[in-house]
């Protein structure tokens, strides 16, 4: 079982739905609890890497990235992203995750969106340097800040 969640950390797209028939001694073919424990700890140990939710939250997520806007506007140094959808917002209200590219010179990133501001990780691919960060939909723009 810990190989599947190896897997999971290691994919960029791969779910990862576990089902257990029974637990302790009731239902088919039950799973020892000090079993679960030692997996669920193992689990835990890796959710960084990994997106841990209901399928309710991963159904409204998909809709949410579906139904989703984002435009990026670069000035001042600083670059404003704005994110809507067109969804019940009752009803859609997940952070989403975006992917920005930055200027090559910045080292650092800043993301700021109402009152909440944080860090973000500067990674690299084939087309340059980029932050993955989280923005709430319908809400004032994310402004990315670099040094």
């Amino acid at each position: 079982m810990e190989s599947w969640v190896d897997s999971t950390c290691a994919s960029k797209d791969l779910w990862l739905v576990l089902v257990f028939h029974g637990i302790d001694t009731l239902g088919w073919e039950p799973t020892p609890i000090p079993k679960l424990e030692e997996y669920f700890t193992y689990i835990k140990k890796r959710e960084d890497s990994l997106w841990i939710a209901t399928f309710g939250d991963a159904t409204k997520y998909m809709r949410e990235r579906e139904h989703a806007r984002v435009s990026a506007e670069e000035k001042d140094g600083k670059i404003s992203i704005s994110l809507t959808h067109s969804l019940d917002k009752t009803l859609y209200d997940l952070p989403l995750t975006l992917k920005t590219y930055i200027p090559a010179n910045w080292t650092k990133v800043t993301v700021s969106q109402g009152s909440t501001t944080h860090t973000a990780d500067v990674g690299h691919d084939a087309k340059g340097r980029y932050v993955l960060y989280q923005v709430e939909p319908n809400s004032s723009n994310a402004v990315l800040s670099g040094s």
